[in-house]
Protein backbone atom coordinates (compact mmCIF):
# COMPACT_ATOMS: atom_id res chain seq x y z
CA UNK A 1 0.00 0.00 0.00
CA UNK A 2 1.20 3.60 -0.87
CA UNK A 3 1.94 5.73 1.96
CA UNK A 4 -0.88 8.04 0.55
CA UNK A 5 -3.10 5.38 0.69
CA UNK A 6 -2.44 4.38 4.33
CA UNK A 7 -2.78 8.43 5.40
CA UNK A 8 -6.20 8.26 3.42
CA UNK A 9 -7.70 5.37 5.35
CA UNK A 10 -6.66 6.41 8.77
CA UNK A 11 -8.06 10.10 7.92
CA UNK A 12 -11.51 8.37 6.52
CA UNK A 13 -11.57 6.13 9.89
CA UNK A 14 -10.88 8.94 12.08
CA UNK A 15 -13.83 10.87 10.39
CA UNK A 16 -16.20 8.08 10.53
CA UNK A 17 -14.81 7.74 14.35
CA UNK A 18 -16.09 10.97 15.08
CA UNK A 19 -18.92 10.97 13.09
CA UNK A 20 -20.18 7.67 14.63
CA UNK A 21 -19.84 9.01 18.46
CA UNK A 22 -21.17 12.48 17.94
CA UNK A 23 -24.31 10.48 16.34
CA UNK A 24 -24.68 8.25 19.15
CA UNK A 25 -24.88 10.75 21.66
CA UNK A 26 -27.65 12.98 19.51
CA UNK A 27 -25.41 15.65 18.87
CA UNK A 28 -25.00 15.69 14.85
CA UNK A 29 -27.38 15.93 12.30
CA UNK A 30 -26.50 14.42 9.16
CA UNK A 31 -26.17 18.13 7.35
CA UNK A 32 -23.90 19.03 9.42
CA UNK A 33 -19.83 17.70 9.28
CA UNK A 34 -17.77 16.49 12.88
CA UNK A 35 -14.20 17.91 13.80
CA UNK A 36 -11.89 15.14 13.29
CA UNK A 37 -10.89 13.41 15.74
CA UNK A 38 -7.01 12.12 15.31
CA UNK A 39 -5.60 8.48 16.04
CA UNK A 40 -2.94 8.62 18.84
CA UNK A 41 0.53 8.72 17.38
CA UNK A 42 0.39 4.52 18.73
CA UNK A 43 -2.37 3.60 17.21
CA UNK A 44 -1.02 5.17 13.66
CA UNK A 45 2.27 3.04 14.48
CA UNK A 46 0.26 -0.22 14.89
CA UNK A 47 -2.18 0.56 11.55
CA UNK A 48 1.47 0.76 9.36
CA UNK A 49 2.84 -2.77 10.69
CA UNK A 50 -0.39 -4.43 10.48
CA UNK A 51 -0.79 -3.19 6.91
CA UNK A 52 2.66 -3.15 5.80
CA UNK A 53 2.12 -6.15 3.59
CA UNK A 54 -1.60 -4.48 2.23
CA UNK A 55 0.08 -4.73 -1.38
CA UNK A 56 -2.02 -5.66 -3.98
CA UNK A 57 0.31 -7.74 -7.02
CA UNK A 58 0.48 -7.15 -10.77
CA UNK A 59 -3.17 -7.66 -11.94
CA UNK A 60 -4.89 -8.37 -8.67
CA UNK A 61 -7.59 -6.68 -7.41
CA UNK A 62 -7.81 -8.13 -3.68
CA UNK A 63 -5.08 -9.22 -1.40
CA UNK A 64 -3.40 -12.64 -2.31
CA UNK A 65 -3.97 -15.22 0.27
CA UNK A 66 -0.48 -14.68 1.08
CA UNK A 67 -0.87 -11.30 1.91
CA UNK A 68 -3.68 -11.39 3.87
CA UNK A 69 -2.32 -14.43 5.70
CA UNK A 70 0.70 -12.40 6.80
CA UNK A 71 -1.54 -9.38 8.03
CA UNK A 72 -3.97 -11.71 9.51
CA UNK A 73 -1.11 -13.08 11.82
CA UNK A 74 0.14 -8.84 12.92
CA UNK A 75 -3.48 -8.44 13.60
CA UNK A 76 -4.31 -11.20 15.79
CA UNK A 77 -0.40 -10.66 17.46
CA UNK A 78 -1.58 -6.59 18.19
CA UNK A 79 -5.60 -8.52 19.76
CA UNK A 80 -3.29 -10.47 22.32
CA UNK A 81 -1.07 -7.27 23.12
CA UNK A 82 -3.95 -5.24 23.56
CA UNK A 83 -3.33 -2.55 20.96
CA UNK A 84 -6.62 -3.06 18.89
CA UNK A 85 -8.49 0.04 19.57
CA UNK A 86 -11.45 0.65 17.87
CA UNK A 87 -9.52 3.38 15.71
CA UNK A 88 -7.13 0.68 14.61
CA UNK A 89 -9.92 -1.79 14.19
CA UNK A 90 -11.70 1.26 11.89
CA UNK A 91 -8.69 1.60 9.69
CA UNK A 92 -7.73 -1.68 9.11
CA UNK A 93 -11.26 -2.80 7.74
CA UNK A 94 -11.31 0.16 6.04
CA UNK A 95 -8.56 -0.91 3.64
CA UNK A 96 -9.75 -1.11 0.10
CA UNK A 97 -7.96 -3.82 -0.93
CA UNK A 98 -9.13 -6.51 1.08
CA UNK A 99 -12.09 -8.76 -0.13
CA UNK A 100 -15.52 -8.46 2.17
CA UNK A 101 -14.75 -12.46 3.53
CA UNK A 102 -11.20 -11.43 4.26
CA UNK A 103 -12.86 -8.28 6.45
CA UNK A 104 -15.55 -10.62 7.55
CA UNK A 105 -12.35 -13.10 8.97
CA UNK A 106 -11.03 -10.30 10.92
CA UNK A 107 -14.24 -9.25 12.58
CA UNK A 108 -14.57 -12.87 13.36
CA UNK A 109 -10.89 -12.87 15.15
CA UNK A 110 -12.01 -9.92 16.94
CA UNK A 111 -15.28 -11.76 18.61
CA UNK A 112 -13.78 -15.19 19.29
CA UNK A 113 -11.22 -15.82 21.76
CA UNK A 114 -9.86 -18.12 24.72
CA UNK A 115 -11.74 -16.92 28.01
CA UNK A 116 -10.94 -17.41 31.62
CA UNK A 117 -13.23 -16.77 34.77
CA UNK A 118 -12.38 -13.69 36.60
CA UNK A 119 -15.08 -14.33 39.65
CA UNK A 120 -17.93 -16.33 40.64
CA UNK A 121 -20.57 -15.10 42.76
CA UNK A 122 -24.24 -16.04 44.35
CA UNK A 123 -27.17 -13.44 44.92
CA UNK A 124 -30.11 -13.24 45.05
CA UNK A 125 -31.99 -11.62 42.50
CA UNK A 126 -34.47 -9.24 43.76
CA UNK A 127 -34.99 -6.13 43.52
CA UNK A 128 -34.14 -4.69 47.25
CA UNK A 129 -32.03 -6.50 49.80
CA UNK A 130 -31.31 -5.72 53.35
CA UNK A 131 -28.05 -3.97 54.28
CA UNK A 132 -27.04 -4.32 57.78
CA UNK A 133 -24.91 -1.70 57.27
CA UNK A 134 -27.46 0.78 57.11
CA UNK A 135 -30.18 -1.37 58.95
CA UNK A 136 -32.81 -1.26 55.96
CA UNK A 137 -33.84 -2.92 52.56
CA UNK A 138 -31.62 -0.93 49.62
CA UNK A 139 -31.94 -1.38 45.89
CA UNK A 140 -29.80 -4.23 44.86
CA UNK A 141 -26.93 -3.28 42.22
CA UNK A 142 -26.65 -6.78 40.59
CA UNK A 143 -30.75 -7.67 40.41
CA UNK A 144 -31.01 -8.30 36.75
CA UNK A 145 -35.24 -7.90 35.30
CA UNK A 146 -34.47 -10.09 31.87
CA UNK A 147 -33.23 -13.04 34.27
CA UNK A 148 -36.03 -12.80 36.79
CA UNK A 149 -38.54 -12.49 34.05
CA UNK A 150 -37.32 -15.90 32.44
CA UNK A 151 -37.03 -17.62 35.74
CA UNK A 152 -40.06 -19.25 36.86
CA UNK A 153 -42.29 -18.09 40.05
CA UNK A 154 -40.29 -21.01 42.25
CA UNK A 155 -37.23 -20.68 41.04
CA UNK A 156 -36.76 -16.86 41.18
CA UNK A 157 -36.43 -17.79 45.20
CA UNK A 158 -33.34 -19.44 44.42
CA UNK A 159 -29.89 -17.17 44.30
CA UNK A 160 -28.47 -16.62 40.80
CA UNK A 161 -24.66 -17.35 40.37
CA UNK A 162 -22.84 -14.28 38.50
CA UNK A 163 -19.88 -15.39 36.77
CA UNK A 164 -17.41 -12.56 35.53
CA UNK A 165 -14.90 -13.73 32.06
CA UNK A 166 -12.13 -12.60 30.51
CA UNK A 167 -10.54 -13.18 27.45
CA UNK A 168 -6.80 -13.55 26.08
CA UNK A 169 -8.24 -9.62 23.95
CA UNK A 170 -9.10 -8.00 26.97
CA UNK A 171 -12.60 -7.97 26.71
CA UNK A 172 -15.07 -9.16 29.03
CA UNK A 173 -18.39 -11.11 29.51
CA UNK A 174 -21.03 -11.90 32.08
CA UNK A 175 -23.14 -14.96 32.71
CA UNK A 176 -26.19 -14.67 34.81
CA UNK A 177 -26.80 -18.79 35.81
CA UNK A 178 -30.41 -19.42 37.86
CA UNK A 179 -30.31 -22.42 40.19
CA UNK A 180 -33.01 -24.87 39.58
CA UNK A 181 -32.84 -26.76 42.35
CA UNK A 182 -32.35 -27.06 45.52
CA UNK A 183 -31.97 -29.50 49.10
CA UNK A 184 -32.58 -28.35 52.64
CA UNK A 185 -30.00 -29.87 54.83
CA UNK A 186 -30.79 -29.97 58.78
CA UNK A 187 -28.48 -28.77 61.19
CA UNK A 188 -28.24 -27.98 65.30
CA UNK A 189 -28.63 -24.40 64.09
CA UNK A 190 -31.53 -25.16 62.12
CA UNK A 191 -29.98 -26.53 58.81
CA UNK A 192 -29.25 -24.30 55.41
CA UNK A 193 -30.10 -25.13 52.03
CA UNK A 194 -27.68 -26.02 49.09
CA UNK A 195 -28.24 -25.19 45.19
CA UNK A 196 -27.55 -27.05 42.24
CA UNK A 197 -28.75 -27.63 38.23
CA UNK A 198 -27.42 -24.00 37.19
CA UNK A 199 -28.57 -23.40 33.89
CA UNK A 200 -27.55 -19.91 31.61
CA UNK A 201 -30.42 -17.19 32.04
CA UNK A 202 -28.53 -14.67 29.73
CA UNK A 203 -25.27 -13.43 28.83
CA UNK A 204 -23.60 -10.25 28.16
CA UNK A 205 -20.58 -9.75 26.28
CA UNK A 206 -18.29 -6.55 26.20
CA UNK A 207 -17.12 -6.78 22.24
CA UNK A 208 -15.63 -3.79 23.04
CA UNK A 209 -11.71 -4.29 23.26
CA UNK A 210 -9.70 -2.49 26.16
CA UNK A 211 -6.34 -2.10 27.29
CA UNK A 212 -4.30 -4.48 28.94
CA UNK A 213 -3.46 -3.83 32.78
CA UNK A 214 -1.58 -0.94 33.89
CA UNK A 215 -3.61 2.03 31.87
CA UNK A 216 -6.30 2.06 34.98
CA UNK A 217 -5.08 1.08 38.50
CA UNK A 218 -8.31 1.07 39.75
CA UNK A 219 -9.35 -1.83 37.70
CA UNK A 220 -9.50 -4.60 40.37
CA UNK A 221 -10.64 -7.76 37.43
CA UNK A 222 -8.27 -9.94 35.76
CA UNK A 223 -8.89 -8.55 32.58
CA UNK A 224 -5.14 -7.37 31.04
CA UNK A 225 -4.03 -9.72 33.91
CA UNK A 226 -4.24 -13.47 32.70
CA UNK A 227 -0.92 -14.12 32.10
CA UNK A 228 -0.06 -13.31 35.81
CA UNK A 229 -1.56 -16.51 37.18
CA UNK A 230 -1.66 -20.30 36.19
CA UNK A 231 -5.22 -21.72 35.33
CA UNK A 232 -7.39 -25.11 35.57
CA UNK A 233 -7.94 -26.64 32.45
CA UNK A 234 -11.28 -25.21 31.99
CA UNK A 235 -10.11 -21.84 32.95
CA UNK A 236 -12.29 -21.02 36.11
CA UNK A 237 -10.00 -21.63 38.52
CA UNK A 238 -6.52 -19.80 38.67
CA UNK A 239 -3.73 -18.91 41.11
CA UNK A 240 -0.76 -16.76 41.59
CA UNK A 241 2.96 -17.85 41.01
CA UNK A 242 3.43 -17.53 44.76
CA UNK A 243 0.46 -19.43 46.12
CA UNK A 244 1.41 -22.31 43.49
CA UNK A 245 4.84 -22.74 44.76
CA UNK A 246 3.35 -23.36 48.40
CA UNK A 247 0.85 -25.83 47.18
CA UNK A 248 3.91 -27.26 45.78
CA UNK A 249 5.20 -28.15 49.44
CA UNK A 250 1.89 -29.21 50.46
CA UNK A 251 1.75 -31.87 47.94
CA UNK A 252 5.18 -33.18 48.60
CA UNK A 253 3.83 -33.38 51.87
CA UNK A 254 5.65 -30.24 53.60
CA UNK A 255 4.01 -29.48 57.03
CA UNK A 256 1.40 -26.41 56.61
CA UNK A 257 2.48 -23.24 57.84
CA UNK A 258 -0.66 -21.09 59.59
CA UNK A 259 1.54 -18.00 59.85
CA UNK A 260 2.41 -17.76 56.39
CA UNK A 261 -0.66 -16.15 54.11
CA UNK A 262 0.42 -18.07 51.20
CA UNK A 263 0.56 -21.34 53.01
CA UNK A 264 -3.01 -21.08 53.65
CA UNK A 265 -4.40 -19.86 50.94
CA UNK A 266 -2.22 -23.11 49.43
CA UNK A 267 -4.08 -25.26 51.82
CA UNK A 268 -7.88 -23.88 51.09
CA UNK A 269 -6.79 -25.17 47.49
CA UNK A 270 -5.65 -28.40 48.50
CA UNK A 271 -9.00 -28.82 51.24
CA UNK A 272 -10.38 -28.35 47.80
CA UNK A 273 -8.98 -31.40 46.16
CA UNK A 274 -6.63 -28.79 43.94
CA UNK A 275 -3.06 -30.04 43.23
CA UNK A 276 0.00 -28.24 41.78
CA UNK A 277 -0.47 -30.11 38.75
CA UNK A 278 -4.31 -28.96 38.03
CA UNK A 279 -2.73 -25.41 37.12
CA UNK A 280 -0.46 -24.62 33.88
CA UNK A 281 0.55 -21.19 33.09
CA UNK A 282 -0.55 -19.34 30.14
CA UNK A 283 1.90 -17.83 27.06
CA UNK A 284 -0.75 -15.41 25.68
CA UNK A 285 1.57 -15.09 22.71
CA UNK A 286 0.87 -18.56 21.73
CA UNK A 287 -2.98 -18.65 22.63
CA UNK A 288 -4.40 -20.44 19.56
CA UNK A 289 -5.39 -17.85 17.08
CA UNK A 290 -9.15 -17.06 16.57
CA UNK A 291 -10.48 -19.26 13.71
Amino acid sequence: MRRHDKKRIISEANERLERNYLKSKGLLKEDKKPKTKKLSAKEVDVISKILGGDVLGEGEEVLAEGNFSKIREKFNSALKKGAMTFGVLAAILGSPNMAQAQKAQLKKDVTNSTWFMDSQQDFKNQQTVYSGLVGKYVDNPNFDQDVYDKGSENSNYKPVSLEKWVNNLGQDSTVYKQYQDSEFNPSDDGGSYTYSNPTVSKTVVNKDVKPWAGEDWAQLTKKGKIGNYLWSKDKTKSITPEIHKELKKLDKGKNFNYKDWKSVKAKQYKDGGMSASDFQSVDLDNIQSPS
